[in-house]
This record gives structure tokens, C-alpha cells and sequence, in this order.
């Protein structure tokens, strides 16, 4: 009888990392294979493990080439019958961002699961190995199945659309603001008490490259000559970080209805940790005034996934207009 298989793939980060000349850790530098090789699973963990160093890299260098090559790497794993799940090993620093694009490209079915470490496996109380533990018996789990990708740190499991970093170096490094985890590991034990709620209209089929969408972050006397050189400078699409509800400085408005009356697509979330954007306050740049600019407000993704969504958007193809397909994606 064959044994069911879990693959993971390597992508370098913190989680892969030693130490160089400099006495600083150089990511990725661990192949997968060296990394696994110290994992220690339950006795009664069945399932083969495979190991694919696909990018030895930091994550900050991550592009979307790379992604969409991970993307791809996990659909002709996943039609493999005897593949049981799939576990991603990443660097904390755009994680959210690789789990996010996965979820919504990626159709429902076998787990995928996302999970790195916040200290290098050479480093005392490295949190390496148990999150790469935490993520096989999660990928392994029936339970898993259907969710979409999640991400696994310090025993805790993430929906793709809440997790966001939370610290820069404590082990307890992601969390979901707005609603927890789903569930947790404990020891042999996966335990799921919550289901997240799949994407509409997802997964987008990417028909194209992934064209460039800047982030501007809104905040006390900036300037909207922000928004004008980014579109100046080659942005096809923006995402701004607002304030609180989802506002703006005041004499950002005659930029973003100048940019918005040329067909440039501009969403609009909330630069707080937990809340969304809503259109509570009437004054100039305000949310309301935004929406009557053409802006599409995101209610619960963080602007780096909103970025990413209107990327993704763009790149793929619908019946449906974007602004309509947006709200799908963000309902």
C-alpha cells in the first residue's frame, strides 16, 4: 500500500538560516532538506515526508515571479493522489502576504499550510523545528482540509486572510486581530474550533503578469503629491492606508478623483490593527467623500493584502466589473 505523502517546500527566511563571516544570520542559507532532518514528529505520524528546497531566499526578496512559480508548484502537487497536504516554509517578513495570494488562487481541497520561524534554528529556543512539526501534523490532518491555506506559528492556526506579524521577534510572532486563531497544536493533537469563510469568486485564474500596485499610507500632513508621482512613476493601481475609518488628508481628494477619472482602480483600508472601514464621518476626505471619488473600500484586509488582491485582479479575468469583483473578494 503506498503511503500518503506531505511536501514541503522551502523558500529560505529566518527559518533557514546560519550564521555567516559577519556574525549575523544570512537567510535561506539551509536547505530544506538539512532543515527537516532535525524535525522530530509523533511516533505515530504515518505520512512520508518530502522535501523540495524550491528559493533560497530572504523574504524580503520574494517577487511575484516567485509566486506565482509557488503557486504552480502546489497545483501539480496537490493533483497528485497520494499527496496528503502541502506545508510552506518561509520567512516571517511577507508570510501573510504568500498565504494570502495562495488563498485566493488556489481551489479548496488539500491543506496547505504556511509556517516559519522567528529565530534561526542555530539560536537558543529556536522555534524552528516545532513549527515545521506543528505544520506537517496540520497538513496531515483531515481537518485541514478545505480551509484554504493556514498558517501555523507557536502552536496557533491562522486563516490566510487575518494572520498578520505581530512582533519582530517574539515566538508568539502572528496573530489574527480581528478574530484569533481557528485552533491550536498541542503536542499530537490539532484541535480546529472555527471554519474560516472561503473567498468569493476565488480561485482567480492569473491570465497575465501581475502588474505593479503601490501602498500609500495616509497620516498627519501628507502630502498628495504622493498620490500623483506613484502613478507618474508607473503604478497601474494604489492601495491607501487610511486613517481610522478610512480617511484621508483633505487635500488629497482633488489627486485621487483626478486618478480615479482615468480608470486607475484605488481601494481604501484601515491602517489599525483590528476594525474595519466605514463610511461613519461626512467631511472631506472622508470615507464617504472617498466613495463618491470612485475609491473601493476593503473592509478586513490589512493594505499589503489588499495590494495584493488588486494585483491578483487585475491580472485575472472575469465577467464581472473589478469594483464589483472586489466586494466579492472583500465581503
Amino acid at each position: 500500500m503506498t503511503k500518503s505523502r506531505i511536501v514541503v517546500l522551502a523558500t529560505g527566511g529566518t527559518i533557514a538560516s546560519q550564521l555567516d563571516a559577519s556574525g549575523r544570520n544570512r537567510s535561506g542559507a539551509l536547505q530544506g532538506e538539512t532543515l527537516l532532518a532535525q524535525v522530530s514528529l509523533p511516533t505515530d505520524f504515518t505520512a512520508q515526508v518530502e522535501v523540495r528546497s524550491l528559493l533560497q531566499k530572504p523574504s524580503n526578496a520574494i517577487t511575484f515571479e516567485d509566486l506565482l512559480g509557488l503557486r504552480e508548484a502546489c497545483l501539480d502537487i496537490a493533483a497528485q493522489d497520494d499527496v496528503q497536504g502541502i506545508v510552506i516554509t518561509h520567512g516571517t517578513d511577507t508570510l501573510e502576504e504568500t498565504a494570502y495570494f495562495l488563498d485566493i488562487t488556489l481551489p479548496d481541497g488539500k491543506p496547505v499550510v504556511l509556517t516559519g520561524s522567528q529565530r534561526a534554528p542555530h539560536e537558543p529556543g529556536t522555534d524552528a523545528f516545532c513549527n515545521i512539526a506543528d505544520a506537517l501534523k496540520v497538513a496531515a490532518s483531515s481537518q485541514a482540509a478545505g480551509l484554504g491555506p493556514l498558517v501555523v506559528f507557536n502552536q496557533s492556526i491562522f486563516a490566510a486572510r487575518q494572520v498578520r506579524k505581530v512582533s519582530t521577534f517574539q515566538v508568539h510572532g502572528f496573530a489574527a486581530p480581528d478574530t484569533g486563531p481557528l485552533g491550536y497544536v498541542d503536542g499530537a493533537q490539532v484541535r480546529l474550533s472555527a471554519i474560516p469563510q472561503r473567498p468569493a469568486g476565488t480561485p482567480l485564474a492569473i491570465e497575465n503578469a501581475m502588474p505593479r500596485v503601490d501602498i500609500l499610507p495616509a497620516y498627519l500632513g501628507a502630502s498628495p503629491s504622493l498620490v500623483e508621482a506613484a502613478v507618474a512613476s508607473g503604478a497601474v493601481g494604489l492601495v491607501i492606508e487610511g486613517l481610522g475609518r478610512g480617511h484621508v488628508p483633505p487635500d488629497w481628494m482633488q489627486a485621487i478623483a483626478n486618478i480615479t477619472a482615468r480608470g486607475i482602480p484605488v481601494m481604501v483600508v484601515s491602517s489599525c490593527a483590528s476594525g474595519p472601514v466605514h463610511a461613519s464621518y461626512e467631511f472631506i476626505g472622508s470615507l464617504a467623500s472617498l466613495e463618491s471619488a470612485g475609491v473601493m473600500p476593503v473592509t478586513d484586509l490589512s493594505a499589503r493584502k489588499a495590494r495584493m488582491a488588486l494585483s491578483t485582479l487585475l491580472a485575472s479575468t472575469g465577467a464581472q466589473p473589478l469594483a464589483e469583483r472586489v466586494k466579492l473578494l472583500a465581503a
